[in-house]
């Protein structure tokens, strides 16, 4: 790909050149004859115009002297003939040239001429007007001289193409090392993905803008798919280990059943039946946490203060039972709007405030409030209970950690992973952190609807 660039726009830049210089070329060329040409006439013009005298009275005048002022330049010849075509100069290089004779005779019967004979450029005129035809002057000079300078000129618009093509080569291949070295290099590395090297990534620091919008896309795809697979085995992982504890029991709960004791049945069953629940619920918690892990659907606006509301209310009955107040704390009149994957608010509380009452002693409070900061918007639930350890809470949010004061024997240990996971699918955060009044204040952090 490289080499096809270079060479597109060696070619490029080679059209252009020949547009533009082979044009200044013949133009420079044209106006160097052009430029001898007028000269010429501009001479033979006004030596015809002092030859009417010297052609009646030869003897009277210095003709060599009036010649040598009109044939300064370098090789350039003046001729004056009478009207009998007798040459009253010098003889020169071309006084015996049959062609420039056959000039001279038109001339003389009044045929002004300008031409070129073997690299002679040349203008002759008649001297005197009307039928007073008396004699001609020819004025020459040989284009070598112009030849020379067209050929320098062209010699310098090659060296200057060059130059040009040179430059456009060195340009040409920088550019294209800065467009084709970063394509290559996140070619490379999606070859290594499309392998199974779940750690490749492209450098996204260098390349043009979409370049390096590619690569950050690339990035962010190679960083889902790594999340990705890397969940589905630790599902695979914690379901498998998770699973087995409830099957072996009930495997060998079942083993044990003796069909002679209608008390044994009966005991077996009701713990059969609470290990099948325990298995259910396991399996819902290990779905939804890979729900909340694979699925990354758009972001809206929601009324973060109306979603509390609702949730206060749908649980505030079963606060009632467990003898627990359930609260908002900042009042429900202020909106706050921040953007996140719809629904996942509600699931998200929902766990946070199931933790919250399963913590909290009869008597006590669960507060729920809403902040906005600015740029981020914050939701907490607030218990009174005992509180976490600082080591407690750096792994409340790993897959199956429980409590280890076994208050939340019935918990399956997902739900506070369950809500990382929604956190960071609304690019959000979750945290746990110690109640003013002791408890656990957990802190949803989402951003805010016009920050985002």
């Amino acid at each position: 790909m490289r080499s096809r660039l270079l060479i597109a726009n060696l070619l490029l830049v080679v059209a252009v050149l020949l547009v533009l210089e082979v044009p200044l070329g013949i133009i420079y060329s044209r106006y160097e004859h052009d430029s001898l040409n007028t000269a010429l006439q501009r001479d033979a013009g006004a030596l015809a115009a002092l030859s009417g005298d010297i052609v009646e009275h030869p003897n009277d005048h210095d003709v060599d002297a009036i010649v040598k002022g009109f044939s300064a330049a370098p090789g350039e010849v003046v001729t004056i003939v009478d009207g009998q075509g007798v040459e009253l100069t010098r003889p020169s290089v071309i006084s015996d040239d049959p062609a420039f004779a056959a000039v001279l005779r038109n001339a003389r019967r009044g045929h002004a001429a300008t031409g070129e004979i073997d690299g002679v450029v040349y203008v002759a005129v008649p001297v005197g007007a009307g039928n007073a035809k008396r004699g001609a002057v020819l004025v020459a000079r040989p284009d070598t001289s112009i030849d020379h300078r067209v050929h320098r000129f062209w010699l310098l618009l090659g060296a200057l193409g060059l130059g040009v093509l040179l430059l456009a080569l060195l340009v040409s291949s920088r550019v294209s090392r800065w467009v084709v070295d970063p394509l290559r290099q996140l070619q490379d590395q999606a070859a290594a993905l499309g392998r199974g090297e779940l750690a490749a990534r492209a450098e996204p620091g260098e390349g043009p803008p979409e370049v390096v919008a590619l690569a950050t896309t690339f990035n962010e795809m190679a960083d889902r798919l790594d999340e990705l697979v890397a969940s589905q085995r630790r599902f695979v992982a914690d379901a498998s280990h998770q699973l087995r504890t409830p099957l072996t029991a009930l495997r060998l709960r079942l083993e044990s059943l003796d069909p002679a004791d209608p008390a044994a049945i009966a005991a077996t069953r009701d713990a059969s039946l609470d290990e099948a629940a325990r298995l259910t619920r396991i399996v819902d918690g290990l779905l939804s946490l890979a729900r909340a892990e694979s699925r990354r659907p758009d972001r809206e606006p929601v009324d973060v203060t109306a979603v509390i509301s609702d949730r206060q209310e749908a649980w505030a009955p079963l606060a009632a039972e467990n003898q627990v107040e359930l609260t908002i704390a900042d009042g429900r009149s202020l909106p706050l709007f921040a953007r996140l994957v719809p629904g996942h608010l509600e699931q998200m509380l929902d766990n946070l405030i199931d933790n919250a009452l399963d913590a909290s002693p009869p008597g006590s409070t669960v507060r729920i409030s809403g902040r906005d900061l600015g740029r981020v918007v914050e939701v907490h639930v607030t218990d009174q209970g005992r509180g976490m350890t600082e080591a407690e809470r750096d792994r409340a949010f790993d897959p199956f950690w429980q409590s280890p004061d076994g208050l939340s024997s019935g918990s399956t240990g997902l739900g506070l992973a369950i809500v990382e996971q929604l956190a960071r699918g609304s690019r959000g955060s979750v945290a746990l952190e110690p109640a003013a009044g002791g408890g656990v204040d957990a802190v949803l952090r989402f951003p805010s609807d016009g920050a985002a």
